[in-house]
C-alpha cells in the first residue's frame, strides 16, 4: 500500500471494517462512508476515511478488525489489541523498533487507535514504556546508541503517520505553548505533550529542543497563549535550567499564563512557582488538565 499513497481498494476496507464488500459500497452511496473515486468509478480509502467512519459508528467499531489481516502475525496483534494485552503489545513494539519495521509499528498504533483507544491511552499505556525500556537497554549497554536512535526515530515515525487519521477537533478551545529547556536533546516526549493536546482541541505552538528560551518574550506577545506546557527529561546544564525555569514563570506572570510541567528532570528544578498550576505525570493527565 505504501506504492499507493496508502489508499485502500473496497475489499481491502470491508476486511478492515469487518463486513462485506456491498455495504462498504452502500455507505459511500449513501454518503456515511468518504471514500476517492477514481476516473474508471473505482472506490479508494484512506484510513483517516475508515477511522472517522469507525468515530461516528461505534457499533461498527465493536466488530472491526481495524487492519487487513494478511499474516498470523497480523492475526496476532489484532488478537493482543482485543484482549487489551498492552504488555504482550510492548514487547512486540520493542521489537519492531528495534528492527525498523515501520509498517509493523504503525499497524500496531493504528489498529489500537481503529479500535477506539485514546490517544493518551496509547501514549501512557505502550509508547512510553517502550521509550523506557530502550533507555534502559542503552543505559545497561544491551543497546548502543545508533541502535537506541534507531528504534527511538522509528517509534516517531509511527506517531507521525498515526497523526494523518487522528480526528482534531475542528473548534480549538485554546492556545498552547509547548517548550523544552534549551539543552534538553530529547523532543519526542514534547511531542506527544503537544500531540495530546491538539486531540483535545488545542491550538498549539512547539518550539522543539535548543531553543533559547531566554528569547522567547516577543514569541510569548505574538502567540498569546493561554497556557504552557514545559517537558524536561534530563538536566544538562542545572544554573542555564534554572534560570531559564524561573524566567518563563516570571514571564508567565506577566502575562498571565497558566504553566504546566512534566518530565523527570523537574526532580532536581526549583519549581514552587504561583504560576504553576500542576505537575504532569501522565498523557492522560494532560489530556484533563
Amino acid at each position: 500500500m505504501e506504492q499507493d499513497l496508502n489508499y485502500l481498494n473496497s475489499e481491502e476496507a470491508a476486511k478492515i471494517l469487518g463486513v462485506n464488500v456491498s455495504s462498504i459500497k452502500r455507505w459511500t452511496d449513501q454518503g456515511r462512508l468518504e471514500c476517492i473515486q477514481t476516473a474508471g468509478g473505482h472506490r479508494k480509502f484512506l484510513m483517516s476515511h475508515l477511522a472517522h467512519f469507525l468515530a461516528q459508528n461505534e457499533k461498527k467499531a465493536a466488530k472491526a478488525n481495524v487492519f487487513d489481516i494478511a499474516s498470523e502475525k497480523d492475526l496476532e496483534v489484532s488478537f493482543l489489541i482485543f484482549k487489551r494485552d498492552f504488555n504482550q503489545l510492548a514487547d512486540l513494539l520493542l521489537e519492531k523498533a528495534r528492527k525498523s519495521e515501520r509498517d509493523a509499528v504503525y499497524k500496531i498504533l493504528s489498529g489500537l487507535y481503529l479500535s477506539q483507544y485514546p490517544l493518551y491511552h496509547i501514549y501512557d499505556n505502550l509508547i512510553t514504556p517502550v521509550l523506557h525500556r530502550i533507555g534502559q537497554l542503552w543505559s545497561d549497554n544491551d543497546l548502543s546508541i545508533i541502535d537506541e536512535h534507531i528504534a527511538t526515530h522509528t517509534l516517531r515515525e509511527g506517531v507521525n503517520r498515526l497523526q494523518s487519521i487522528i480526528q482534531i477537533p475542528e473548534e480549538k478551545t485554546e492556545k498552547a505553548l509547548c517548550l523544552n529547556l534549551s539543552t534538553e536533546m530529547h523532543e519526542f516526549a514534547l511531542q506527544l505533550v503537544e500531540n495530546t493536546l491538539q486531540f483535545r482541541g488545542f491550538y498549539t505552538h512547539l518550539s522543539g529542543q535548543m531553543t533559547p528560551l531566554l528569547q522567547i518574550e516577543q514569541n510569548i506577545k505574538d502567540i498569546e497563549p493561554e497556557r504552557i506546557y514545559i517537558s524536561s527529561t534530563y538536566i544538562m546544564n542545572h544554573g542555564l535550567a534554572q534560570t531559564e525555569v524561573d524566567y518563563i514563570f516570571n514571564l508567565s506572570e506577566k502575562y498571565g499564563i497558566r504553566v504546566f510541567i512534566g518530565g523527570q528532570g523537574w526532580d532536581q528544578l526549583k519549581h514552587d512557582h504561583a504560576v504553576v498550576e500542576k505537575r504532569l505525570f501522565t498523557y492522560e493527565e494532560i489530556y484533563l488538565s
